[in-house]
């Protein structure tokens, strides 16, 4: 198996494809995206579940990023290493559980950050300390994402990124960035911290074309 690796000029393109991507797709959607999501988690769901209000606009967003899936081909058309999913019903509801848990403080965290990646892209690259480090100096870069941060926890060390085009009311997507060579790891590190979130039904991997089918 050939496992395609970018170089920093390719990771720029592909983020600022990506975060064209959120901003036409989030821009088509924007009548029904009337949440402020820098509100938290806790003003939208408790222990009974999802608002109902809430939870309509979760599934309308889910089946329009469904339909998007023809864009999220042609980029991949253009960038084959790319893999990418869309977060299934079930993670989102046990993502929701884990917020409002009471090591979030019964859900005083942000909706943006509890539902920051219902589309996920994942991209390796051969020194993502590097990228990370030329990205942090490059304007066009820092001026178009919303959040970037390495995160380096037990096996794991990967290069986050959040796109939202400047406006709260448009859930963020996510990029992530790793080392060819700390790939293996990361499965495996990614599957242990889904575990201990209590997660269920999680996607075992991004998919190189198909996306994850929900149950």
């Amino acid at each position: 198996m050939v496992i395609e690796s970018y170089d920093y000029e390719s990771v720029v393109e592909i983020i600022k494809r990506i975060n064209k991507l959120h901003g036409d797709f989030s821009k088509s959607l924007e009548p029904s995206l009337n949440y402020n999501l820098k509100k938290t988690i806790d003003k939208v769901a408790d222990e009974r579940g999802v608002n109902p209000k809430f939870q309509r606009l979760i599934d309308l967003y889910k089946a329009e990023l469904n339909q998007f899936t023809i864009k999220l081909l042609l980029l991949q058309v253009e960038y084959s290493g790319i893999r990418y999913r869309i977060k299934q019903s079930e993670s989102i509801r046990e993502k929701i559980k884990y917020y409002l848990g009471p090591q979030h403080e019964n859900g005083k965290v942000p909706i943006n950050k509890s539902l920051n990646d219902f589309l996920g892209f994942r991209i390796l690259v051969d020194n993502v300390v590097l990228i990370y480090n030329n990205l942090n100096q490059d304007k066009s870069i820092v001026d178009i994402i919303d959040r970037m941060y390495m995160r380096n926890e037990g096996n794991y060390v990967g290069l986050h990124i959040y796109f939202k085009n400047g406006n709260n009311k448009f859930f963020p997507w996510e990029l992530q960035i790793w080392c060819v060579s700390d790939s293996e790891s990361n499965e495996e590190s990614h599957k242990i911290h889904k575990q201990k979130r209590k997660y269920t039904l999680i996607p075992k991997d991004y998919h190189q074309a198909d996306l994850e089918k929900e149950e």
